[in-house]
C-alpha cells in the first residue's frame, strides 16, 4: 500500500501535544526557516509551543531573514524553505513510526 504523501501543512492537525514533541525535535534554525514560508494562524500555533527561550531565538532570525534583499539569490532561499519543510514532515514520519507520537494527520 503506497503511504500518503503528507505536507507541512498537515503538521497543523496534530494536537499540541503531539505538535510539541515534533518541534522539540527540530533545531531552531530548521524552525526558523520552516516558518518564513508558514501561513500566520500555523506560524503562531507553532510560536506558542516553543519555549521562551527558543521563541526569541526563532522570532529574532525571522525578523533578520528577509527574502526580498537577496536578489538572485531568493530562489535559492525558497528551495531551502521547502528543505526546512520536508525535513520536519521526516521527522514527524520517524517519530510516528518510534510511537513517539500520534498521527492523527
Amino acid at each position: 500500500m503506497e503511504e500518503k504523501a503528507y505536507r507541512y501543512e498537515d503538521l497543523d492537525s496534530l494536537d499540541d501535544e503531539n505538535l510539541g514533541v515534533v518541534l522539540s525535535e527540530c533545531p531552531y534554525r530548521l524552525l526558523t526557516l520552516a516558518l518564513k514560508a508558514t501561513a500566520e494562524p500555523f506560524k503562531e500555533r507553532i510560536l506558542s509551543l516553543l519555549t521562551a527561550d527558543r521563541r526569541l531565538l526563532v522570532i529574532k532570525d525571522l525578523k533578520a531573514l528577509r527574502f526580498d534583499d537577496l536578489g538572485e539569490l531568493r530562489e535559492l532561499a525558497i528551495s531551502e524553505v521547502k528543505l526546512a519543510h520536508r525535513e520536519i514532515i521526516r521527522i514527524a514520519k520517524r517519530l510516528r513510526n518510534e510511537g513517539q507520537i500520534l498521527n492523527n494527520y
